[in-house]
């Protein structure tokens, strides 16, 4: 009899999920948060204020906080009580429901790793967009589900090694044409790795895409 796990996918409890990581040293400083302080900064000029959604295991919310007014937003509070930095400028709340009021609007909005966790994150991109000031900018990060690798394990029958955390799987052109019917204008799309094949067909080499967006 084959006593295999059935995949299931979607987080029932954050807490629990981000106590998991922890357990297991998933919680680390990785090429993909220096990568997104760059895209921030590259955007966004001191003074400024970017909003950090889903602080996650903090690096990105400490490394933008090191030139930029840094703000966030965490699902889990768990998380948030790990942190050795000041936590009074996170909210811990479920995007699900959208931003939560903020006493500032922002100049970048990082999004990174989180719209497959999202029951819709169309409508969550295009609420996002009050939020921003004039001219503001969204840094999304996505996994790519068609990574090359990945590509050929679908030949072999087996499914990538993608986290059953997520709520949603789109490849890159299906998360592009969203990002454009939800108002958007792709700015610049990247990757973390600095392999100029990564960088030159990110859909095709890079693990994760990184898309700065701006509203139409």
């Amino acid at each position: 009899m084959n006593d295999s796990k059935i995949r299931a996918f979607g987080v029932d409890n954050a807490d629990t999920y981000w106590q998991e990581r922890e357990s297991v040293g998933r919680t680390s400083e990785k090429r993909v948060h220096l990568f997104i302080r760059e895209l921030v900064f590259k955007y966004t000029k001191p003074p400024g204020n970017v909003l950090i959604c889903g602080v996650g295991d903090g690096h990105e919310y400490r490394l933008c906080a090191e030139r930029i007014d840094t703000w966030g937003v965490e699902m889990s509070q768990y998380a948030i009580d790990q942190y050795e930095f000041d936590t009074d400028k996170i909210i811990n709340a479920d995007l699900n429901n959208g931003i939560p009021e903020f006493p500032v609007k922002f100049n970048a909005i990082t999004v990174s790793m989180v719209l497959h966790w999202l029951d819709d994150p169309e409508q969550f991109l295009i609420g996002a967009k009050s939020s921003l000031e004039p001219n503001g900018c969204l840094v999304v990060i996505i996994p790519n589900i068609t990574y090359y690798r990945y590509r050929l394990g679908f030949l072999m029958g087996h499914f990538p090694p993608i986290s059953p955390s997520h709520k949603n799987f789109q490849t890159s052109s299906e998360v592009e044409q969203m990002f454009l019917r939800a108002g958007f204008n792709i700015v610049e799309r990247s990757a973390s790795k600095n392999a100029m094949k990564t960088r030159m067909w990110p859909r095709l080499f890079a693990t994760d895409i990184g898309y700065v967006l701006k509203p139409e």
